[in-house]
């Protein structure tokens, strides 16, 4: 019943790709009812689970949990907002670029998106103390150079 980092960290970087940043076909499809409220998803994948939940739009709370064997193994937290002077279509490019974001992280870094992934006048950023066992972190999209959405994320092995 054990796994190693690469495994997690492959595991994490597939399944993360098939939710909130999949493309519609791929999201709807992994949609599953995890809490009231909230939006969910789950992916199932031989001994691993992934579970993604989240509430809100413009202040959107959420958390994901890795299992492997039907045991929670890895876990992180995040929370954050949107500029609040944003109208709702500028609020929905916003989302757009950071799905894109986030489908380009790597597989050595794969709970977030890519550091520095830039697409016209966005950018992303996401810093972070740690690695994957251990770390809190800080993500941004920027626009112009002025940051319009931010979120604070945490995450940790579960022991």
């Amino acid at each position: 019943m054990t796994f190693t980092k690469q495994d997690l960290l492959e595991t994490i970087h597939k399944m993360h790709s098939q939710t909130y940043c999949a493309p519609k076909e791929v999201r709807e499809r992994n949609r599953a009812k995890i809490i009231d409220g909230h939006k969910g998803f789950l992916v199932l994948n031989g001994d691993w689970k992934y579970v993604d939940f989240y509430s809100g739009h413009e202040w959107a709370p959420g958390k994901e949990i890795m299992y492997f064997k039907e045991k929670p193994v890895w876990t992180m937290s995040y929370q954050g907002q949107v500029d609040d002077r944003l109208s709702e279509d500028f609020i929905n490019e916003t989302y757009g670029f950071l799905k894109s974001a986030l489908l380009a992280s790597s597989a050595s870094v794969p709970f977030r998106g890519l550091d520095g992934f830039c697409s016209g006048d966005f950018k992303y950023e996401f810093k972070f103390d740690g690695e994957y066992s251990y770390f809190v972190g800080r993500e941004s999209v920027m626009h112009k150079g002025s940051e319009i959405f931010f979120q604070d994320v945490m995450g940790s092995l579960i022991k």
